[in-house]
């Protein structure tokens, strides 16, 4: 998997103007549908589809979840979040990770069905109990 390296900065660093406003404005659309990875405040390692970055700098987040980290285990934890907001002044890192929405739709997709799977499955073995 290639992945992208994003420094974060803050906007308000700068002095704003049409030409600048309108670069930063394509460097952020190109990334829009991709993976991303933000790491917060907190140790929170925060993964999802990147869906939009509004004027206060805030971070939208689709298809989102959590991978929390426990100081006992080597492994990580998944925690499913849904649609994230992450205020700027959280976030410490983001990485831009080069998948598509595509393959993760279909990742989600399967997710579901495994899901709907396992609720037909409880159902019948209801319906047997009773």
């Amino acid at each position: 998997m290639d992945e992208v390296v994003v420094q974060v900065t803050n906007i308000e660093d700068h002095e704003p103007n049409e030409s600048n406003t309108s670069e930063a404005i394509k460097k952020v659309q190109q990334w829009m549908d991709h993976e991303v990875q933000i790491i917060a405040t907190g140790n929170r390692v925060i993964k999802g589809v990147f869906a939009c970055f509004d004027k206060q700098q805030n971070i939208l987040l689709n298809y989102a979840h959590e991978e929390v980290m426990s100081p006992d285990e080597p492994t990580s934890l998944r925690k499913e979040l849904g649609v994230v907001f992450v205020p700027m002044k959280h976030v410490i890192s983001c990485l831009i990770l080069e998948k598509k929405v595509k393959k993760h739709q279909q990742q989600q997709q399967q997710q579901q069905q495994q899901q709907q799977q396992q609720q037909q499955q409880q159902q019948e073995d209801q319906k047997q109990q009773d």
